[in-house]
């Protein structure tokens, strides 16, 4: 049920959707009303009622205005992707088009189109003598529009600039850092310890994946509970993220021999959400390398904007701090005795660092102010990360100017090198455990 709403809530037309119900609910009750009640509607305010003649006025109008409003709406829509996938990076076009508030827009305006037609079909020639509501709820519809449209206006002019699609790709990145330093927290879930708590046995089987594509989402409750009920240890042997098809193994199973014909066909891949593109909910490498396309898409000839790179490289550096926190073992959700029965490897930070700079390294070795700011990425990383984590620091900082022609830079460019440099060894420099 957690695969499936998750799933769910990743369509664009859930939203706009919800509120053509809610438009069609309004739509019947106000019909109702107006059919059912019309003879009492005189005893309120006039305000609140009109001719059926002059609601149909106003219906017609509102559809017009609507619809084209709808279109306007969908047509800025299709600009700003094209936007976000020419100058910044076809991966960030899903956080525009699952932005709440586009599609919330978008279903107020497809709402009220769906409210006033069902308005004017619900009203009848043989109710002209009466007055109705629906003129009204129209009119208030409309202003509600006008309303959402100004808004969408701005957060379509606030989103396109680079600097908020960084800050809202640095969000997504620490909501996936939290979702794990929460996970860490639950009753059931520790670290493996060495002959302690993680015994496998020698019988095990491996499950495949169902299909083939990215792993977007696992859900690590159901495969605890199914692991409980039927007395089995899963390993998972793929990261999240990880490009899978039909025949890699998703899990190995550990069972005892007796219970092996058993649980071989148990439904474990259930757990698993794989789909065509990958997704950032339980991904962190995918959440920084999403920031380092923007960065690379930026340093490139047809761009050229260094400071929208070097903008995106400095937040990196805050966001692989908060990575660097990430536990060095497995991890492991535990049974009511304590026991190891679902175990999870997080990527390595070293791997992380490395995923994260190798390109960056590549194709901003002839840019100083590039250069310096992963420098300052890393000496920023080095703030927060554990002492076990400072020696892989110093080797990417050396890794990234490795193929730098420093003796061909002029002389104040390698003394602004070299100072973010020294940066990134004091800052490293406080010993390993």
């Amino acid at each position: 049920m957690k695969k499936w709403w998750i799933s769910l809530k990743d369509k664009v037309w859930l939203r706009p959707a919800m509120y053509s119900l809610l438009a069609v609910g309004l739509a019947a009750a106000v019909g109702y009303f107006d059919i059912y009640y019309g003879g009492t509607i005189r005893d309120m305010p006039a305000i609140f009622y009109t001719e059926i003649d002059l609601a149909q006025s106003i219906l017609t109008a509102l559809i017009t205005a609507l619809l084209t409003m709808t279109t306007f709406t969908f047509s800025t829509i299709m600009v700003v992707l094209t936007t976000y996938a020419s100058q910044y990076s076809p991966k960030t076009i899903k956080n525009f088009i699952t932005d709440p508030l586009t599609l919330r827009v978008l279903g107020v305006f497809m709402g009220g189109f769906i409210y006033s037609t069902l308005s004017m079909l619900f009203m009848r020639d043989s109710f002209s003598e009466d007055p109705v509501i629906a003129g009204v709820v129209g009119v208030l519809i409309a202003i509600i529009c006008l309303i959402f449209f100004a808004i969408f206006i701005h957060h379509v002019a606030t989103e396109i600039q680079a600097s908020r699609l960084v800050e809202r790709l640095a969000n997504d990145t620490d909501e996936v850092t939290e979702y794990y330093f929460q996970f860490m927290q639950k009753e059931n879930v520790s670290l493996e310890h060495t002959g302690e708590n993680w015994h496998p046995g020698e019988t095990f089987y491996q499950v495949p994946a169902h299909r083939y594509g990215y792993v977007q989402y696992v859900d690590l409750d159901q495969l605890a509970k199914k692991a409980a009920e039927h007395e089995v240890k899963i390993e998972l042997n793929v990261p999240l993220g990880e490009y899978v098809h039909k025949a890699t193994p998703l899990l190995t199973v550990y069972v005892r021999p007796e219970r092996l014909p058993e649980v071989r066909d148990l439904p474990l891949t259930d757990s698993f959400l794989i789909g065509n593109e990958r997704d950032v909910r339980q991904d962190p490498v995918f959440a920084i390398q999403k920031m380092v396309e923007i960065a690379l898409r930026a340093i490139s000839p047809g761009i050229n904007d260094p400071n929208t790179a070097n903008d995106s490289i400095r937040h990196i550096g805050r966001l692989l701090g908060n990575m660097s926190q990430f536990p060095v073992r497995p991890i492991l959700m535990t049974d009511q005795q304590g026991q190891g029965i679902v175990k999870i490897t997080l990527p390595t930070f070293r791997d992380i660092l490395y995923k994260t700079f190798f390109q960056l390294r590549h194709y901003g070795k002839e840019d100083v102010s590039v250069l310096t700011a992963m420098l300052e990425s890393i000496a920023f990383a080095g703030e927060n990360a554990p002492r076990q984590h400072l020696k892989d620091l110093r080797d990417i900082a050396s890794y990234v100017i490795e193929e730098a022609s420093l003796a061909q830079m002029p002389a104040m460019d390698r003394e602004w090198i070299n100072q973010k440099l020294q940066a990134v060894e004091r800052i490293t420099d406080r010993g390993e455990i």
